[in-house]
């Protein structure tokens, strides 16, 4: 066996590559063809760690911070001064949660949204308003509880997110949402009788919203007397720009409603326009301690429409009573509350929604889906088998009655 000394694999100073000596037989072709690839290796790793070793030492950084303050158990509570700002921006009770962390809206007309507490809604949420338990008459819940209040006339909203008071809770596990108006006033003893009032108004643009509100309060001592009464209306309100799209392929046709004779231009939003009437008559009775009130509410709406239903609100009348009892006595406070609610509603196509949907062509049927003015029908016309808008129009009658009491005892240390 040959033997090769590392001197005679020396790389001269023209260079000297491990494949040109297996090329030309030299004896150091075999050497290097075997060690050359781990002593690359083995200096690759040397800058490596010549690197490493030159890598400053950062000086300390000290990060401080206060400590997070836990949410505080209870109800939101919006109070006067929260909601005075809100009012005029809005005729939707409500809209006056909008800002209520953890409540969303789900919008419909324009005084009907329903509230989403942590993606919870509708019947899954418990809603008083001075402290009757208000139910939607309509299939479509058009008329949620919050509707039948006019923001001008509400003192203070708790929301109550998730695990509610016995007080407060029952069939909710979405939440509570209490809703108060003002409470009743008196004179001060041996003053002259109170005589106060209120008048405020809103105007618009979009939509030429308009609205009035009132309030009458004449009390003395014991007895207090309260009107108060409040009126909303707009027209359909207007998008920024055109963006109603060609229908059947002919933009002639992109301003029909469906109805002869009654068109809509491009930016206009059909269906969002509505007209609504809150009153109340509230007497109230206090000698001591001891405090009695009833109150009488009529709500009117001629008509509510809503942009996202097939069909509008045409009709809904509701009336309210509302008898309560508040008294202190020396073991605590007793409330007690009875009510009673009757509302009339009806549902029915809109001035800007079609009476028609389906196929048939007059005189059997209206037009079908592809008239531009199709003829008005009844509830009892059928064409091909389908209804023409069948079951329309639609009527509910509710009612609901509710007595409740509470009784609170003071704690003895």
């Amino acid at each position: 066996m040959k033997q090769i000394s590392i001197s005679q694999c020396a790389i001269s100073p023209v260079g000297f590559s491990a494949r040109e000596a297996s090329s030309s037989g030299h004896p150091c072709g075999a050497f290097m063809k075997s060690h050359i690839k781990p002593l690359v290796a083995l200096l690759a790793l040397y800058p490596v760690f010549g690197v490493a070793a030159q890598v400053p030492t950062l000086d300390e950084i000290v990060v401080t911070a206060s400590k997070p303050i836990p949410p505080q158990a209870g109800p939101t509570t919006l109070d006067v001064q929260a909601l005075a700002p809100k009012r005029a921006s809005t005729s939707d009770t409500a809209s006056l949660l909008r800002d209520v962390p953890g409540v969303a809206m789900q919008t419909g007309g324009g005084v009907s949204s329903l509230p989403i507490i942590r993606g919870l809604a509708d019947d899954r949420l418990r809603t008083t308003v001075d402290g009757m338990d208000l139910i939607a008459a309509c299939p479509n819940h058009m008329n949620p509880a919050l509707s039948y209040i006019d923001p001008s006339n509400v003192e203070s909203i708790k929301v109550y997110a998730g695990v509610t008071p016995v007080s407060v809770g029952g069939d909710s596990i979405g939440g509570s949402i209490v809703v108060e108006s003002a409470k009743p006033k008196f004179a001060q003893a041996g003053a002259e009788p109170l005589m106060e009032g209120e008048i405020g108004g809103f105007y618009r643009s979009n939509g030429d919203a308009r609205g009035l509100n009132a309030k009458v309060t004449v009390a003395g001592e014991n007895l207090s007397v309260t009107y108060t009464g409040a009126t909303a209306k707009s027209d359909n309100y207007e998008a920024a720009k055109n963006f109603k799209d060609a229908l059947f392929g002919n933009p002639a046709n992109s301003p029909f409603t469906g109805r002869a004779g009654h068109t809509l231009p491009l930016d206009e939003v059909g269906s969002t326009a509505y007209d609504t009437t809150n009153q109340s008559l509230g007497i109230a009775w206090k000698n001591g301690n001891h405090l009695i009130d009833f109150t009488y509410t009529n709500q009117d709406i001629p008509f509510e429409n809503f942009v996202n239903q097939r069909m509008d609100m045409t009709k809904n009348e509701s009336d309210k009573f509302n008898l309560g009892y508040e008294g202190l006595f020396g073991w605590g406070v007793l409330k007690a509350r009875a009510y009673h609610e009757t509302t009339d509603h009806e549902m029915d196509f809109g001035a800007d929604k079609r009476y028609w949907y389906g196929p048939g062509a007059p005189p059997g049927g209206t037009g079908g889906n592809t008239a531009i003015n199709p003829l008005p029908c009844t509830p009892s016309a059928v064409v091909d088998g389908v209804g023409c808008a069948a079951g329309m129009p639609m009527y509910t009658a509710s009612k609901t009655d509710g007595v409740e009491y509470q009784r609170r005892s003071r704690s003895v240390r």
